[in-house]
């Protein structure tokens, strides 16, 4: 899926298809998703080997976040702590994500992730909007996670909007 993911983002920036049909990676699970993690950035290359090694999932993934936008594949990921979001993301990942939604958390991981404690200071039930371009935070009350049924509703929506 990643390989995927990333190869068409590289032929739409080849191509500069800047107005391509959306496509959406959805990561439901940060912190099960081992293979995204990036602290293997210092391993050794392989001397047994006269072909270049294929980008592994953590590069691709860090690709499609970092390239993706700009052509039209955007990426949603949920992580269940902050704690895994720094293991699965590092600083420069985690500032490709423009637009981010926080739960209440302790002060200085919400100043981590959105330049302000004020996640600490929520209730429940309640949850802020982070947009990092606007410099803005919204405060909201969020609802429970959808159903399948309306997930699949969701997905032939998308499905029927990229066509047209």
């Amino acid at each position: 899926m990643f390989n995927e993911l990333a190869t068409e983002t590289q032929r739409r920036i080849d191509a500069d298809e800047a107005n391509a049909s959306p496509r959406f990676l959805f990561l439901y699970g940060l912190q099960r998703a081992r293979d995204l993690r990036q602290d293997d950035n210092f391993a050794m290359p392989s001397f047994d080997s006269t072909q270049p090694a294929a980008p592994n999932p953590a590069q691709q993934f860090s690709a499609i976040l970092r390239d993706g936008p700009e052509v039209g594949i955007h990426t949603l990921v949920w992580c269940d702590t902050v704690t895994n979001l720094n293991r699965g993301l590092d600083r420069r990942g985690l500032r490709e994500f423009a637009m981010r939604v926080v739960f209440q958390m302790g002060a200085e991981d919400s100043a981590n992730l959105i330049d302000s404690p004020a996640a600490s200071k929520l209730g429940a039930h309640r949850a802020l909007f982070y947009s990092e371009d606007e410099g803005r935070l919204e405060k909201f009350r969020p609802y429970a996670i959808p159903i399948q049924q309306w997930l699949d509703w969701a997905g032939q929506q998308l499905k029927k909007k990229s066509k047209s």
